[in-house]
């Protein structure tokens, strides 16, 4: 199995600080990806981000906040019928990495740090269908759509992926 700088070089995961989640709700993403953009200045989104039962995650570059991940129940998306079979997985990077190909790396970094903790041996993630990039970021590194639904009351369409432990993964 690769080792951690094989897989991301340069990247690093601590628990989110109250500066990495302020730095979060100021980012702004393009349309249609602006969905994703956070209000700065709701409280309740900020203590949503340091609660610690949902584990929000900073990814940093050379001590640089690049990018965040959660895992467990906050990274679902209301609608489908969730198990405990497999770690839910939410991503986002900072609007300007976005579009580059670097997601792939990122999640590359966020699964093997997962799995060196022995958190899951499969991996599931809940993508806006409209969102081709992030769909391909996680096909890319091994996922598969198993599932698609639609989000009660907004009608919007999620593709539900899903793959096993990163073992053997290049």
């Amino acid at each position: 199995m690769p080792d951690e700088a094989e897989i991301a070089p340069n990247l690093q995961v601590r628990l989110l600080l109250p500066s990495d989640a302020e730095a979060m709700m100021s980012w702004r993403y393009p349309f249609p990806y602006s969905e994703y953009d956070l209000d700065s200045h709701d409280e309740k989104v900020l203590a949503e981000l340091l609660h610690p039962g949902n584990n929000y995650h900073a990814i940093l570059r050379e001590e640089e906040l690049t990018g965040f991940f959660c895992f467990g129940p906050d990274a679902r998306v209301p609608g489908w019928s969730y198990d405990d079979r497999a770690l839910d997985l939410g991503m986002g990077l900072r609007p300007d990495l976005t579009g580059q190909g670097k997601g792939h790396a990122y999640l590359l970094a966020v699964l093997f740090y997962l799995e060196q903790r022995q958190l899951s041996g499969k991996f599931r993630a809940t993508i806006a269908a409209w969102n081709s990039r992030a769909i391909h970021v996680c096909e890319r590194a091994g996922f598969r759509a198993i599932a698609t639904f639609k989000r009660p009351g907004v009608g919007q369409k999620y593709v539900v992926l899903l793959r096993e432990a990163l073992s053997g993964l290049r």
